[in-house]
């Protein structure tokens, strides 16, 4: 049986943190009537379901180039972020549409907030932090998309589910409305980072330009190099945490053949350094044109 990579251990965990969490907010909520927890639950349910997927999806990322992906599979964490994003698009739509139906009954819903659904909630509350920081760093560390969207999907639960405890609370003080309108609060947070995740995503998937910082990185690296040449073309792309250039460079048309791979050499050795795990082409041209 093949070992884990880290990567896949930290998603496996988010899969099993996931499903208990669901378990516990559906029974609760619907013991307790509250929307607010039911919609919750619904989150960790998609989060569960973005779990496997950023289980699955890390494990194909992780294999080498072949005959067929010439450039790696870096790209199945993109796809998978994507997937993930429409999950989180959807449920937040089913929420929003239950609380506001609920909102415009008048808030004749009866919501048992009992101090032990508020017991429950304030737990939940801790394990969403604790995965939270686990997948931040996880994420951080192995430059993961899949798993970073697995670590906003996890700080998104806790802090839907710190709407619901207030929400909760307000309604074990009086107002009974507020459970519905901590379930509205929860789908609008939602929807908006599942758009931002999701952007992100297609941007990637459409080979966009990476943030002006590892241009510019790359850039200061080549200018680096102690030989007079000419950069002419510089294109940087993201895939999966690793970046792609295409760099053509003008050189003294008398230069050798020798020398000429030499600096390519140079070049990418020094972006390699700027830019750890980079994959360039460069390309060098007599530089008959003057700068």
């Amino acid at each position: 049986m093949r070992k884990l990579s880290a990567p896949q251990r930290t998603a496996l965990v988010s899969v099993a943190a996931a499903a208990v969490l669901v378990a516990i907010k559906l029974v609760v909520g619907l013991l307790a009537h509250s929307l607010g927890l039911i919609a919750e639950a619904i989150h960790s349910a998609t989060d569960l379901v973005a779990a496997l997927l950023t289980f699955f999806a890390v494990g194909v990322a992780g294999r080498p180039a072949d005959r067929d992906h010439p450039w790696g599979h870096g790209k199945a964490e993109h796809l998978s972020a994507l997937a993930e994003g429409a999950i989180l698009v959807v449920a937040s739509i089913a929420i929003a549409v239950q609380a506001i139906d609920r909102l415009a009954s008048g808030g004749s819903h009866h919501v048992e907030a009992s101090w032990y659904v508020l017991a429950v909630v304030a737990v939940v509350i801790a394990i969403d932090l604790g995965r939270s920081l686990a997948s931040h760093r996880a994420a951080h560390r192995h430059a993961s998309a899949a798993l970073s969207a697995n670590a906003l999907h996890f700080t998104l639960d806790m802090v839907g589910s710190i709407a619901v405890l207030i929400g909760l609370a307000l309604v074990h003080a009086g107002n009974p409305q507020a459970d519905s309108i901590a379930a509205l609060l929860v789908a609008a947070l939602v929807l908006v980072a599942a758009g931002r995740l999701m952007r992100r995503s297609v941007q990637v998937l459409m080979d966009s330009a990476p943030s002006g910082a590892a241009e510019s990185a790359a850039r200061r690296a080549i200018e680096g190099i102690a030989e007079p040449i000419n950069l002419r073309r510089l294109r940087m792309r993201e895939v999966g945490g690793r970046y792609f250039g295409d760099i053509v460079v003008g050189m003294e048309p008398g230069a050798s053949l020798a020398h000429a791979h030499a600096v390519a050499s140079a070049i990418e050795d020094a972006i390699e350094r700027a830019l750890p795990g980079s994959d360039v082409v460069v390309h060098v041209e007599p530089d008959t044109e003057p700068d």
